[in-house]
């Protein structure tokens, strides 16, 4: 199964996240997903149904509360430890991002963390400077305002995702230290 998969089939920053959490990061059910990482079940439970089906991972039969339990298989585990750094683009949007430097966290590569989220942060400082949000008039058309509200709201949401990313960057310099 494995071996027909093409390159890139798991290699997104949600399956390498699911595969690393997995194997490193000790969360072995979808209750844990849910309560450790905020991910609803419903949201991961494609990918996970296409990790499984290649043959990445596997999934025990139902436990107590229907809750079953996750593991790597042999191949997921080299897939995981010869890919994870496919998974790393750093203009996807934030929540790729962040989830991207956690699986250098947990693949043991704080370097890499921080190098990717530094990649990040150039990439958003290369978009568009401050915009003012303008004010309407009885001339303005309504489209022309939508323009304008969602170029202002772009801005700030890049804005604050360079401060976030920042601080994420900065936290990680003080536990390397």
């Amino acid at each position: 199964m494995v071996e027909n998969m093409s390159q890139n089939e798991h290699t997104g920053p949600m399956e390498m996240f699911i595969l690393a959490a997995i194997s490193r990061g000790g969360l072995k059910t979808l209750y844990a997903f849910q309560q450790a990482a905020g991910l609803q079940p419903g949201s991961i439970k494609a990918p996970i149904q296409g990790l499984e089906k290649d043959g990445l991972l596997n999934r025990q039969e139902g436990a107590k509360r229907g809750r079953r339990a996750m593991a790597l298989t042999e191949a997921g585990e080299r897939f995981l430890r010869e890919e994870w750094t496919k998974s790393m683009e750093a203009r996807r949007e934030i929540e790729s991002v962040l989830r991207s430097a956690i699986v250098a966290l947990l693949m043991g590569d704080i370097v890499k963390a921080l190098n990717f989220l530094s990649e990040s942060i150039s990439c958003r400082l290369q978009g568009e400077g401050h915009k003012e949000l303008e004010a309407i008039s009885p001339q303005t058309a309504p489209i022309d305002f939508h323009t304008a509200m969602r170029s202002y709201y772009l801005n700030e949401r890049r804005v604050m995702e360079i401060g976030v990313l920042n601080r994420f960057a900065e936290n990680l310099k003080s536990i390397r230290m």
